[in-house]
C-alpha cells in the first residue's frame, strides 16, 4: 500500500514540476492567449507571476525526488 502511494505521489509531482516549467518558460504566451480568449472585459484578473511557477516549480523538484528515493529504499528492503 506504501508503494502505491508512492507511485501516484511520485507521478502527481513528477506532472506538476513539469507543469509548472512549462508555464514560467512560456508565461507571457500563456497568459496573453488567456486574456484573449476568455476576456469579458474586466482586467481584474490576477494571475501568478513568474517567480511564483519558479518556486513551486522546485518544490515539485523536491517533492518527486522525495517520492523517488522513498520508491528506491522501498524496493531495496523487499
Amino acid at each position: 500500500m506504501i508503494e502505491l502511494l508512492g507511485w501516484i505521489g511520485l507521478v502527481f509531482s513528477f506532472m506538476s514540476m513539469i507543469y509548472h516549467r512549462y508555464m514560467y518558460a512560456h508565461h507571457d504566451q500563456v497568459y496573453a492567449y488567456i486574456r484573449k480568449k476568455y476576456d469579458e472585459g474586466g482586467d481584474d484578473a490576477t494571475f501568478p507571476s513568474k517567480d511564483d511557477h519558479a518556486r513551486d516549480a522546485k518544490k515539485y523538484a523536491y517533492y518527486t525526488i522525495f517520492f523517488a528515493s522513498l520508491l528506491i529504499i522501498l524496493i531495496f528492503l523487499r
